[in-house]
């Protein structure tokens, strides 16, 4: 029986060959190449693949962001990441606890089994990038910076808000602001904490002691 799959990357070329090459080993079947993030939802909330593979730069919706919503669904699906985007974005995405990590500087044949080995209920990450993710893990600890200190007190109370489970409009009446406003405090917060969305941010909150 063949592996269904969803290909999921930024340039519809590339994915058509990579569908055809795994297509070609006879193991495989694609059911669809999608380049933006809302595509690749609405098609696994339709089709219900075995597995996405997928690169982590998508847009419309992030990559990071993408695994995050893909994990609050009760879905069959599994996540193979096969990737060439920052280290950064690497380290992201294995914090979601994804199944699959292949580097794209790898071989066919090391996805291939990457695929099947997740399938099969295992998991496969790429040992450099693994490496590179320790690495820049060890570094960042070195120089630690306070997050409090890296927000601005509004900031500080909208991301308290936040792990609090209040959605943007509620925050912006409890702070007489608007709800675009509060949209933007958001904003603000996920880059200066490099957190992809609401539950990552909540997560960070949590695990620093600043809920």
């Amino acid at each position: 029986m063949c592996i269904s799959l969803v290909l999921a990357g930024p340039y519809r070329m590339m994915l058509e060959g990579l569908a055809h090459a795994l297509e070609g080993s006879g193991d495989f079947s694609v059911q669809a190449c999608l380049d933006t993030g809302d595509n690749v939802l609405r098609s696994l909330e339709q089709r219900q693949p075995d597995i996405l593979v997928m690169d982590l730069s998508l847009t419309h919706r992030s990559g990071v962001a993408l695994i995050e919503e893909i994990k609050t669904r009760n879905w069959k699906t599994r996540t193979v990441v096969f990737t060439d985007a920052p280290i950064e974005e690497v380290v992201r995405a294995l914090a979601l606890d994804v199944p699959g990590l292949v580097s794209k500087e790898k071989s066919k044949q090391e996805l291939s089994s990457c695929i099947k080995k997740v399938h099969a209920g295992g998991k496969w990450l790429d040992r450099e990038l693994s490496d590179k993710t320790m690495a820049l893990l060890l570094e960042q600890q070195k120089t630690p910076v306070q997050t409090a200190q890296r927000l601005t007190p509004r900031e500080l109370t909208v991301a308290r808000m936040v792990t609090d489970g209040l959605p943007s409009k509620k925050i912006a009446t409890k702070l007489f602001i608007s709800e675009g406003t509060a949209k933007l405090h958001l904003h603000h917060i996920y880059q200066k904490l490099n957190c992809p969305g609401r539950m990552s941010l909540q997560r960070y909150m949590q695990q620093n002691g600043l809920a």
